[in-house]
């Protein structure tokens, strides 16, 4: 008896809770539970470097040197994910410069592929602390895909699972997200570590290493991302349609959503109608707004607006000056009687909430091309057209310049000025939600996906994007 409650004693703390969640698995099921627990708490692990060696194509470098290769991938570390990808929406932000934009080079993977941590030198750097050759990059921070593997300290995915891989991160941990805001979440535009580089993940067959813009490279048949960046879901919603909820369209739905609560009967005016502005049209009519005024300089955006959701087009060119007085035409209200909720000494209310989703525009478009290209103009606008106490949410992004509203109004007319990482996304909380959304047909995703490609297709896929006859174009992986 003594050698057996030695015996016991001398078990180790992993045995002690492998038996503690067995136990508690066994009185859930006597009680008619599901599962036992010890099988909830942990998604089978591949042991790190299990798939090291892998082959698979990806694009490398920006618009301006892309190239088709074939790359090995390397050892995964213990919170990485190995995807393969399914899916992926190229995004604007890649051609706002045009078919001539820059290439994409991610800093930090310069670092790692040099040996070096951020701002250090490693055995690649170049003795006069030059840049010296830049490292190759796989571009496009979102994509769908299929987990095949996962380090031995992943517990959100498991072989199997299909995951929406976003650039907004949810660690469920730090600081920000503690406090319910998962879209400023600190592992965001980050690695494993303050301050540590996205490390390489393939190579080269002369060994060069090969790392993505922000940890995840949507243009390549495999990835390896950190566990924070993937939220899994469970639907038979077609792939290119997930792609869009890897940046555009939850940026859009969140922002009516999650960032804001548009309020039944409530006038809101979405100011761009490209992907993030068409998915919040859609996320207005379905928070029940009582309409849905839409400005855009595209023709065909405006059509498609009307069929998602918005119950008024307004073109900004056509308008001109006159834009800020036509939305607050719109949203006078329906009498005259300021005791009777009409308007007041002021004039026009102007809307109760307004988005702004236009951002920067690319160089050379093929259609109708918007006011002022820089984005700044309707950012101002924004301000100007929402009532007193009002809401203006900025989702806009590559603007060039700065913006400024008067000092007396800013302090005394009572807006509110928001912004947020994708709209506010609370990726794990809010991504399922907007798939039931897409089974249920209240969200209409299948219009905005209007055409789909092929990896070696991508160059068509760039342009196609960058002259703006197209909503969203999908690039599928077989």
């Amino acid at each position: 008896m003594v050698m057996n409650r030695k015996a016991d004693r001398s078990m180790s703390r992993r045995s002690v809770l492998k038996k503690g969640a067995a136990a508690v698995g066994g009185a859930a099921a006597v009680l008619g539970g599901g599962a036992p627990l010890a099988q909830q708490a942990q998604a089978p692990a591949v042991l790190r470097g299990a798939q090291t060696g892998r082959r698979f194509r990806a694009a490398l470098g920006g618009i301006q040197n892309l190239t088709f290769e074939e790359l090995r991938l390397l050892p995964i570390q213990d919170r990485h994910v190995v995807v393969r990808t399914e899916a992926t929406a190229p995004c604007y932000t890649l051609v706002v410069n045009g078919i001539g934009g820059t290439p994409s080079v991610d800093p930090a993977v310069v670092a790692a592929a040099r040996g070096a941590g951020p701002g250090g030198r490693g055995p690649g750097a170049p003795a006069g602390g030059g840049r010296g050759p830049q490292a190759p990059t796989i571009g496009n921070h979102t994509f769908v895909g299929i987990v095949e593997a996962v380090g031995a300290q992943v517990k959100r995915v498991q072989p199997g699972d299909r995951v929406i891989v976003g650039v907004t991160a949810q660690c469920g941990q730090c600081y920000m997200c503690l406090r319910g805001r998962g879209d400023a979440c600190q592992v965001t535009f980050g690695s494993a570590a303050p301050g540590a580089a996205f490390p390489p993940f393939a190579e080269r067959a002369d060994g060069t290493r090969v790392g993505a813009a922000l940890g995840i490279g949507g243009f390549s048949e495999i990835n390896v991302v950190m566990e924070e960046y993937t939220c899994p879901v469970f639907t038979d919603v077609p792939v290119a349609q997930l792609s869009l909820f890897g940046d555009t369209a939850a940026t859009g739905v969140a922002s009516a959503m999650c960032l804001i609560e548009i309020e039944p009967g409530s006038d809101v005016v979405v100011l761009g109608a490209g992907a993030i502005g068409m998915s919040a049209i859609q996320a207005a009519r379905i928070m029940g707004a009582g309409q849905v005024i839409a400005v855009e300089p595209v023709r065909l955006r405006r059509d498609l607006a009307l069929k998602l959701g918005a119950t008024t087009v307004p073109d900004p060119n056509a308008e001109g000056t006159n834009l800020v007085a036509r939305i607050q035409e719109l949203c006078k209200g329906q009498t005259d009687r300021l005791f009777a909720g009409g308007r007041g000494a002021g004039g026009n209310r102007g809307p109760d909430f307004t988005i702004e989703a236009v951002g920067r525009c690319g160089d050379r478009p093929k259609v109708e091309q918007p006011p002022d290209p820089t984005g700044i103009l309707p950012m101002t606008q924004a301000w100007q057209m929402t009532r007193r106490g009002g809401s203006i949410i900025y989702l806009g992004a590559g603007q060039v310049g700065n913006v400024s509203f008067p000092a007396s109004a800013l302090a005394n007319n009572g807006r509110t000025l928001i912004s947020g990482q994708q709209g506010g996304l609370n990726m794990m909380r809010d991504l399922p939600r907007f798939v039931r959304l897409v089974e249920r047909g209240q969200l209409d995703l299948k219009s905005m996906v209007t055409s789909t490609w092929r990896l070696d297709q991508l160059r068509a896929a760039f342009q196609v994007l960058s002259d703006r006859t197209e909503m969203c174009p999908v690039v599928l992986f077989a």
